[in-house]
């Protein structure tokens, strides 16, 4: 079986996934190299594009009951494990992922490796265990691929896994590398993946406009997405997203609009995981809605978040956990007095509730929201000794994550502002950035001294060549369906044998990407204008000073010792201490 032999080998690069990468082989390919089709293996897969998810996961069970070549068993524990990493089961995920290990192990196949190494990655990247996500992510790259493109999702499952560890430079690398082979291969599919993994990426750094772009950028590829169910996937995955940044930027209503088409879009992909998180992001939009509104809001907001964390636990999704978690003790913390029976000491339990999870995990960024929020609240206790412990170890989780900008050596991640990523993966305020390129001769990056050249791929406002949200997006059936690439599913000749792909669907999923990507442009005209209203605004005379009455958050302050610091701290330099700024910067950051 080696490549020595000169026998043309089976694609194995194809075969392991249904989505969120490549599913299954193209039916031509297929036949071209295997030269057969298992019979119960295709009823399977006509099955799962029918969306009878438990009746193909049947038949590929029975399948592996009666299969004896190598090939097959592979291709059909693939399918499995992608199937049920859809579900939202990642532990069932993982079982066939280590067969499929085992099978590449025991006729030591370097291509099969390659494989099995990515959907282990994927497995425990999902199950958030990000370390063991990224030695086997790490693995699939050391290994031959038949496929060039099968490099570019071992790259975009490190990232996530860096992500997961709020490893922001290790991320941005890792996506950079994910999207030079999207573009190299012309793969539209990846690269949609890794626009969603930027947008969530820029969502928790507060860069909103470059999150909703590049939200809105996947938005406009999955419009070449023929096939209904694999459409509905990745279009659900995508509006879910959008709420979440929609929602953060104040959008409430079109936040709204996109979690509840996500939500229904969950329920009929049966990913019972996402499901939850379209949830949760829904309680956070009524949270936020409620703070104006009456109590009854507030309390549903709970009861979704309590729904919420049974499903995802149940699913085992320890990052999903964490998030639920940490929404619920924001909404502890801020909005107390609206749940019967709350006070500042079950808002401090939810907190270090969140904080022992998210510890165990490695997600520094939960981490860090949790300590401001403990700070704030031991503040509001008078806990002076607990206060301080909280920001030194917020103050130590940014410097971690170097969550400042070297030029002016203040925090971001707080608000919403614009950053910039250099070709080195370091970011920057863009302003800050911007006027150290004009100013200096001598341009390398204050970080690393390597020279300071933008990064096209994740940091401009187009970001990648295939990604042109103005242009027309071709058909799927217009794309070739040879390994270039293409945005064609596999076994999409029998999915339209099946009649999944219409006219009548086709229309109908322009007419949705139309209005999909006129939510986002609406709340990036508002964000544009708002900017401009800033600028104006700052353009005139400052206001004489004066004590302040209220903290930054409109409360009360808290204590003198905390308005002091706070009066302290406004009169620094910003080049004096980053450690400070970006310490007092973490008492208004939730």
């Amino acid at each position: 079986m080696g490549a020595e032999s000169g026998v043309l080998r089976p694609p194995h690069y194809f075969f392991n996934t249904l989505a969120p990468s490549r599913s299954f082989p193209p039916a031509q390919l297929w036949t071209q190299v295997v030269g057969h089709v298992d019979f119960p293996t295709q009823a399977g897969v006509r099955l799962y594009h029918q969306r009878h998810h438990a009746q193909a996961i049947h038949k590929w069970r029975q399948a592996l009951n009666r299969l004896t070549n190598a090939e097959d068993r592979f291709i059909t524990l693939g399918y499995l494990a992608q199937a049920f990493c859809d579900s939202g089961e990642f532990e069932a995920m993982l079982h066939y992922a280590l067969q499929q290990m085992e099978l590449a192990n025991e006729r030591h196949d370097e291509y099969m490796k390659s494989e099995a190494f990515l959907n282990l990655a994927k497995a425990y990247e999902r199950l958030a265990d990000f370390s063991k996500a990224l030695s086997y992510g790490k693995a699939s790259l050391q290994h031959p691929s038949m496929d060039p493109r099968t490099p570019g999702y071992a790259h975009l499952a490190i990232a996530y896994a860096h992500l997961g560890f709020s490893q922001f430079q290790n991320c941005l690398e890792a996506f950079e590398q994910a999207m030079n082979v999207a573009n190299e291969t012309g793969d539209k599919l990846l690269e949609l993946q890794i626009c969603v993994g930027l947008g969530s990426l820029f969502t928790l750094l507060r860069d909103l406009t470059k999150a909703l772009i590049f939200l809105r950028n996947a938005m406009a590829i999955i419009q070449s997405v023929t096939v209904d169910d694999v459409h509905t996937k990745y279009r659900c995955t995508i509006l879910y997203h959008l709420s979440v940044a929609l929602r953060m930027r104040g959008s409430l209503v079109e936040a709204k609009e996109a979690c509840d088409e996500a939500i229904q879009l969950a329920t009929e992909t049966g990913n019972r995981a996402l499901h939850a998180r379209c949830m949760c992001s829904l309680a956070d939009i009524y949270r936020e809605l409620g703070e104006s509104e009456a109590k009854e809001t507030l309390t549903k907001s709970w009861a979704r978040y309590e729904e919420a964390y049974r499903v995802l636990r149940a699913s085992q999704d320890r990052m999903g956990e964490v998030l639920v978690l940490a929404s619920m003790a924001k909404s502890a913390s801020e909005s107390r007095s609206h749940y019967t029976g709350q006070c500042e000491c079950q808002a401090i339990q939810l907190n270090k509730k969140c904080l022992d999870i998210a510890r165990t995990l490695g997600c520094k960024h939960v981490m860090l929201k949790c300590h401001s929020r403990l700070a704030e609240l031991y503040s509001q206790l008078n806990d002076e000794d607990s206060e301080e412990v909280a920001r030194r170890a917020a103050s130590q989780l940014t410097q971690e994550m170097e969550l400042f900008c070297n030029f002016c050596g203040q925090r971001y991640g707080m608000k919403d502002e614009s950053l910039q990523a250099l070709r080195c993966s370091h970011v920057f305020h863009e302003r800050c950035l911007h006027t150290f390129l004009l100013e200096r001769e001598d341009q390398t990056c204050p970080k690393c001294r390597c020279r300071a050249i933008l990064s096209d791929n994740i940091s401009m406002r187009t970001p990648s060549i295939c990604s042109t949200v103005d242009a027309h997006m071709p058909s799927t059936s217009q794309l070739p369906s040879a390994l270039s690439g293409a945005v064609r599913t596999p076994l999409i000749a029998a999915a339209e044998e099946l009649g999944n792909t219409r006219p009548q669907s086709t229309l109908t999923r322009a007419r949705q990407a139309e209005r999909d990507i006129d939510r986002v442009d609406r709340a990036l005209n508002r964000m544009e204008n708002k900017n401009d209203t800033n600028v104006l605004k700052k353009s005139r005379p400052p206001p004489p000073p004066r004590k302040p009455c209220c903290s930054k958050d409109g409360l009360p302050p808290s204590s003198s010792s905390d308005h002091h610091r706070r009066l302290e701290a406004d009169h620094l330099l910003p080049h004096q201490s980053a450690v400070y700024s970006s310490t007092r910067a973490d008492r208004d950051f939730h």
